[in-house]
């Protein structure tokens, strides 16, 4: 996977999808590699993170970052905040990791509304 990944990089940053008549990589690797729109993410998210942090390759490929969780990683990881950041996410699942994106990019819980109902 982390040989597919770093070639994928490659490929997304020259655009090689682009003389195969394809809009995106993702148009790609739907269309030319028949990938579930979900595997697609994880595979772009996870190859678009490797182009941008090329340190992380060496977790890949231990183990200690999967496609999954690199995805989530691509969330939150920037430049600035990698050193505290990234030692987070080595070794844990997919859920742990959502968790972790979850308190570093909290939302706002939306109000709630009352329903008003006749009482006749």
């Amino acid at each position: 996977m982390a040989d597919f990944l770093v070639a994928l990089s490659a490929f997304d940053a020259r655009r090689g999808w682009e003389p195969l008549g394809h809009a995106s990589l993702f148009a790609f690797l739907v269309a030319d590699l028949g990938l579930s729109t979900s595997s697609t993410y994880w595979r772009q998210s996870a190859a678009r993170l490797l182009h941008d942090f090329p340190e992380l390759e060496p977790h890949l490929r231990q183990g200690r970052l999967c496609l999954t969780t690199m995805a989530e990683l691509a969330k939150v990881l920037t430049e600035e905040n990698s050193a505290a950041v990234l030692p987070r996410f080595l070794g844990i699942s997919s859920r742990e990791a959502k968790e972790i994106v979850a308190e570093l990019q909290p939302r706002e819980v939306p109000p709630l509304r009352s329903v008003v109902t006749s009482t006749a």
